[in-house]
C-alpha cells in the first residue's frame, strides 16, 4: 500500500532525527574523552616541569602547544555539539525539489545548520544561509539561479516547495507552497509573535527580506519599511548570515549592533543563539560617550524626549541647529581648517604651576610637526609631554625621598619611604598623566562652540555655559564624539567590520558621521521607517543625506498586525505605504469614558482581555502620564508593572510604558490610555500616534475621557468599534 505524503515525511524526519541523535552521542563521547586528556596533560605539565630553563624550556613549549591545540579542538567540538542540539530540536523547516545535473528530481531540506548523512557523507540538511538555500526563499517556481562562492550563477529548475513545523522527531505540519508566500501558508507559520522575546524568522523569510539578508558585507545598506515589515528581524538574520558567509574573516567580536536601549537589546538577545551564533557586541548611541571616555555627564535619548516635549523656544531652537545638516557641514569645515589654524589648546598646570603653555603647544603643532596629519601631530606632542612628565616625576620622587629620610624620627625603612614617595607622586601627577595620554590638552569644547558660533551666537553661548558645567544635552554628544574621532582618532575601533543600526530615523546626520568616524573600517546596515517618529521635534531627513552612499531597499509588506489594526494605522498617516499580509481580527475599539468611571473600566477591560502569557501594555505619552496612570490603577491591578528608562530586562505581562519606549516592541494588546486631544495636539504627535497603534498585533483599544486628537478623530467610523 502506497504511503501518504505525511507518512513519507514522518519516516524521513524519524531517520534524520535518529542520525542527529547518534551524532550528538558521538560528540558527547568524544568531548568526554578530550576533556580527560586535557586534564591528564595539564596534570603532567604541572608535575613534570618545575624548572622550565634550558632544555626543559623547549619540551615545556612543545607541551604548551599541544595543550593549546587540544583545547581549541575541544572548544570547536563544543560549538559543534551546541549546533547539533539545536538541529535536533528542529531538524529542518523547509524543502525544495529541484532537477539536479543528472536530470533527476532531488529534495533539498533546509534547516538551521548543515548536517551530513552519517553513511554517505552527502548533505542531508542544508544550512539556511548556504547559497543553494536561497532558492527556498525566492518567490517563484520554475527556472531560478543562485550564486556560488566564486561569483558565478548556477541555474536550476524548482519544481516545488514544502514547509514544515517539526518538534524533535514529531511532524506537526506539512504545507505545500508552489509560490512561497500565500497568505494561508504564511499565517499558519506566523503565530502571534508578541508573546515572547523576538525569535528568528528563518522559516518565514520573504524574497525581499532575503535579498537584504544576503547582501554582501562590503555593501552599505539603508533598509526602510513600515511597522511589522520585519526590519529588526531581517537585521538579526543578516548578522547570522554574515557570520556564516564570512566565517574565515568575521566573528561576533567584529560586529556591533547599535539599538535604541538596553531593554531592546535584551528583547532581541535570543535570536542569534537560536540560530547557533554568538551574540555580537551591542551598544546604544548614548553609551558610546562612555566607551570613548569623554569627561562629561550626558542626557539620555529618553531624557531628551521628555525635556523637549515641554521645552521653551530657545531649547527647541538649540536642538534644531545642532541636529541640522547645516551644522554638520559647518563642523566638518571647521575641523578641516584646523590643519592650518585655530587649533585650541589648554594651558596645562599642576598645583597652579604652568607645565606647558597653549602657546608652546601651538608652536609644536603648527611649526615643528606641521607636515603631519592632525592626530599624528598631537601624538608627537604627547610624547614630548610624557618625557617631560617622566623627568618631573623622577625629580619630585627623589626630592620627596630625601625629605622623608631627613626626618629625625624613624618613619620607616628605605623601601617603605620609597613606596610612600611613589604613592604621593602618583597621586599628584595621575590626572596630568591621564590628560596627556588621552590628548585632553586639546580644547574640544572650543572647537564645538566655535563651529556653532558660525551659525548662531546665542546657541553657542548657551552651549558654552552647559559645557563648563560638564553637562551635555543628548544633541551635544554627536559633535563631541565626531571631534574626538576625527581630530584625536584615539577612540577609533578598527576591529569593528560591520555595524547594524536600528531605528535610523531617530538619528541625525551628525550622529551618523560620528559613528562612521569612530568605526572607519566598518560597513553599515541601517534600518528604519520615515513615519515612526517619536521625538517631539523633527530632524533633517537622514535618508536623503545617505542616498549617495548607501544602497536603499524599501520593504512595503507588513506581517505583524491584523488587517483591521493596519487599516486603522494607515488612516492616521494616509501617505504611509503598507501592504498588509496580516490576518483578519477584531476592529480597534475606541472608548469614551467619564473620569469617574475611568479606573473601573480599565480594570474591567483587563479582566476581560488579559490572559496570562500575553503581552498587554498601556501606553501613555510620557513618563509623567505613565506614573500618574500607574498610581491611579495599580492599587486595583497589583500585577501592573511600570516600565521606565532604567529597565534593562525585557518582560511580558501587564505593563505601562511611555510611547517613546514602546517603539521597536510588539504587544498582543495595546491600550492607548490617554488619547486626549490636549495631549496629542501637534503635527509631531501624529507620527507618535501612528507608532503607538502599530505596536499592537491582535487587539487595540483607544481610551479617552475627552475629545480625540485630530489624527484619530478624522478616522472613518467603519474602521473601528465604539466601546
Amino acid at each position: 500500500m502506497e504511503q501518504t505524503i505525511w507518512q513519507r515525511e514522518q519516516a524521513h524526519l524519524t531517520t534524520m532525527s535518529t542520525q542527529i541523535c547518534h551524532y550528538i552521542a558521538e560528540l558527547q563521547q568524544a568531548l568526554q574523552k578530550q576533556k580527560g586528556e586535557i586534564v591528564e596533560e595539564r596534570t603532567f605539565a604541572s608535575s613534570e616541569f618545575n624548572d622550565v630553563s634550558g632544555e626543559s624550556a623547549i619540551s615545556f613549549s612543545q607541551v604548551l602547544q599541544s595543550m593549546a591545540l587540544r583545547e581549541r579542538t575541544y572548544m570547536n567540538m563544543s560549538e559543534e555539539l551546541s549546533k547539533a542540539e539545536l538541529l535536533h530540536k528542529t531538524p529542518y523547516f523547509g524543502r525544495i525539489t529541484i532537477e539536479n545535473e543528472d536530470g533527476q528530481e532531488e529534495h533539498l531540506y533546509i534547516g538551521l545548520s548543515t548536517f551530513r548523512d552519517r553513511k554517505t557523507d552527502d548533505v542531508a540538511i542544508f544550512d539556511w544561509r548556504a547559497p543553494i538555500s536561497s532558492l527556498f526563499y525566492e518567490n517563484m517556481t520554475g527556472e531560478a539561479q543562485y550564486n556560488i562562492p566564486n561569483g558565478d550563477k548556477l541555474t536550476v529548475t524548482i519544481f516545488g516547495r514544502r514547509q514544515y513545523k517539526v518538534h524533535y522527531d514529531e511532524l506537526l505540519q506539512v504545507l505545500d507552497a508552489d509560490i512561497y508566500i500565500g497568505d494561508e501558508v504564511l499565517q499558519q507559520l506566523l503565530a502571534d509573535t508578541a508573546k515572547e522575546k523576538m525569535k528568528s524568522i528563518v522559516a518565514t523569510i520573504q524574497s525581499d527580506q532575503n535579498a537584504v539578508i544576503r547582501s554582501s558585507n562590503k555593501q552599505n545598506l539603508l533598509v526602510l519599511g513600515p511597522p511589522g515589515s520585519g526590519k529588526t528581524s531581517v537585521a538579526m538574520q543578516r548578522i547570522a548570515y554574515l557570520l556564516y558567509e564570512y566565517r574565515k574573516t568575521l566573528t561576533a567580536r567584529n560586529i556591533l549592533l547599535i539599538s535604541p536601549s538596553d531593554l531592546f537589546n535584551d528583547y532581541i538577545s535570543n535570536v542569534l543563539p537560536e540560530l547557533g551564533e554568538e551574540n555580537v557586541q551591542h551598544s546604544t548611541f548614548y553609551r558610546l560617550l562612555q566607551d570613548v571616555g569623554l569627561p562629561y555627564k550626558a542626557e539620555t535619548h529618553y531624557d531628551n524626549i521628555e525635556r523637549l516635549q515641554h521645552a521653551d523656544e530657545a531649547a527647541q531652537h538649540d536642538y534644531y541647529v545642532k541636529t541640522s545638516h547645516a551644522f554638520a557641514t559647518t563642523l566638518q569645515h571647521a575641523i578641516d581648517v584646523l590643519h592650518v589654524s585655530d587649533m585650541p589648546f589648554y594651558n596645562i598646570k599642576v598645583d597652579g604651576q604652568l607645565f606647558a603653555s597653549s602657546k608652546e603647544l601651538t608652536y609644536l603643532f603648527y611649526d615643528k610637526f606641521a607636515a603631519l596629519d592632525l592626530d599624528f601631530r598631537l601624538k608627537k606632542i604627547r610624547t614630548i609631554l610624557q618625557k617631560r612628565l617622566t623627568t618631573r616625576r623622577t625629580e619630585e620622587l627623589n626630592r620627596r625621598v630625601d625629605e622623608l629620610k631627613s626626618v629625625n624620627t624613624y618613619v620607616g625603612t628605605d623601601e617603605e619611604l620609597l613606596a610612600q614617595a611613589h604613592k604621593e607622586v602618583a597621586k599628584k601627577y595621575g590626572k596630568l598623566a591621564q590628560m596627556i595620554e588621552t590628548l585632553r590638552f586639546v580644547n574640544s569644547a572650543k572647537i564645538y562652540v566655535s563651529a556653532l558660533q558660525q551659525l548662531d551666537a546665542h546657541v553657542a553661548e548657551r552651549t558654552a555655559s552647559s559645557l563648563k558645567r560638564r553637562h551635555l544635552h543628548y544633541e551635544d554628544i554627536a559633535p563631541l564624539l565626531y571631534i574626538d574621532a576625527t581630530v584625536k582618532k584615539l577612540a577609533q575601533q578598527n576591529d569593528i567590520k560591520h555595524i547594524v543600526i536600528d531605528e535610523i530615523q531617530d538619528y541625525s546626520y551628525l550622529q551618523w558621521l560620528a559613528m562612521a568616524a569612530l568605526y572607519p573600517k566598518a560597513h553599515f546596515t541601517l534600518l528604519g521607517d520615515r513615519n515612526q517618529l517619536v521625538h517631539p521635534l523633527k530632524k533633517d531627513a537622514l535618508d536623503h543625506a545617505l542616498l549617495g552612499q548607501f544602497t536603499t531597499v524599501e520593504l512595503t509588506k507588513s506581517y505583524r498586525s491584523t488587517n483591521d489594526i493596519t487599516n486603522y494605522m494607515k488612516a492616521i498617516l494616509p501617505h504611509a505605504v503598507t501592504e498588509s499580509l496580516g490576518v483578519h481580527g477584531q476592529q480597534p475599539t475606541v472608548h469614551h469614558w467619564t473620569p469617574s468611571s475611568y479606573v473601573q473600566n480599565i480594570v474591567s477591560l483587563v479582566q476581560h482581555a488579559f490572559t496570562e502569557g500575553d503581552s498587554f501594555v498601556f501606553i501613555c505619552k510620557d513618563k509623567r502620564a505613565c506614573e500618574a496612570f500607574y498610581a491611579q490603577v495599580q492599587p486595583h491591578l497589583p500585577q501592573l508593572v511600570l516600565i521606565t528608562a532604567e529597565q534593562k530586562t525585557y518582560m511580558k505581562g501587564l505593563l505601562v510604558m511611555p510611547a517613546y519606549m514602546a517603539k521597536g516592541f510588539e504587544f498582543t494588546t495595546v491600550v492607548l490610555a490617554d488619547a486626549e486631544a490636549a495631549r496629542y495636539n501637534n503635527e509631531a504627535d501624529t507620527t507618535l500616534l501612528y507608532t503607538i497603534v502599530s505596536r499592537a498585533t491582535r487587539h487595540l483599544h483607544i481610551v479617552t475621557t475627552n475629545v480625540l486628537p485630530a489624527a484619530l478623530a478624522q478616522i472613518d467610523a467603519s474602521l473601528f468599534t465604539k466601546g
